[in-house]
This record gives C-alpha cells, structure tokens and sequence, in this order.
C-alpha cells in the first residue's frame, strides 16, 4: 500500500514561504501500472470502442492521476464502481493482480506506455488513449510481468532511473 506522509521539509517550506521540493510535490500524483490477469479469452464491450476481442493473460494498464493517486489506485482494486474509463469494462471481468504507483509532479503516461510496448506481447488498440495521441495505454503479456526481469528493470528505470531536471 503507498503511504502519504507530509515529511519535516515540507513543513519548514511551508513556515518559510519556500517552493516545495519537486520530490515533496509528487507524493500524491503521478502515474500507475495496473496489472490484470484475464483467465479465458473473451470479447467485452469497452465504451465508445465498442466489443473488443482480448487474448487470455496479463494485462498491463498505464494510468495517471495528477490528484490523489493513492485514491485513483484503490479504485481500481474495487469491482463495485460506475463505470467512467475503459478500463472499468476490463477490471469487472479481469481479476486484480497488481498496481504499481509511479509517483510524479509530471505527467509520464505516455512516456509510460511508449517503454510498455517494448516489452509487452500484444496491445489493445486505442483503450485508454482518448485524450492522448498514443496508440493504446494498454498492453498484454503471455506471462505474469512481475516475473518478468524486462518488466522490473523498465520499472525500475521509470521509478529511479530518469534524469532529474532542477530549476536553478
């Protein structure tokens, strides 16, 4: 689970009218990777695109919410929800595996899910990139990514590995 906690440094920027930290700001916004295991193949009807045919598998959905991401996380673990994005259709017959929070004062998603495609074995074209002019924000993996090295070294590269930009 992804704790928030407003740290002693967020504090003292605060008493001392001070920019707070671009890592303080990010605690609570960013992206996510959510990941679903469909056990049978199946076609369900997905919003405005209409029945979408999806392989047995892994699922890996690419997310942002630039507030209140923990919520955002949490949202997607419950089935009993109205459904607003594409990925409410898949979520209420996928069982839930996994969500993985990218924390970020920057929007990622599509810098997310351009990484994704490298690695995933199929993609769903156009779910969930209505707003963005990506192919799709949803990928599919024979196997379970979080046994997957490729997965975790791009997670971990997302995560840690992006370079630091200061305004000085």
């Amino acid at each position: 689970m992804l704790h928030i906690h407003r740290t002693n440094n967020v504090d003292r920027c605060l008493r001392q009218k001070r920019k707070i930290p671009r890592f303080e700001k990010a605690k609570d916004r960013g992206g996510y990777l959510l990941i679903l295991n469909l056990r049978k193949e199946r076609k369900i009807k997905v919003g405005k695109l209409g029945r979408v045919h999806f392989r047995e598998g892994f699922y890996i959905y690419v997310g942002s919410a630039m507030a209140n991401l923990k919520k955002r996380m949490e949202r997607h673990w419950r089935l009993r929800k109205r459904h607003h994005w594409h990925i409410d259709d898949l979520r209420a017959v996928a069982k839930f595996h996994s969500v993985l929070a990218i924390p970020s004062s920057t929007r990622l998603e599509c810098e997310i899910a351009k990484a994704i495609s490298k690695i995933a074995d199929w993609t769903i074209h156009k779910f969930g990139s209505s707003d963005c002019s990506c192919n799709t924000h949803l990928f599919g993996m024979v196997e379970d990514p979080l046994q997957s090295i490729a997965f975790h070294r791009l997670v971990h590269h997302i995560r840690m590995g992006r370079s630091i930009k200061r305004n000085r």
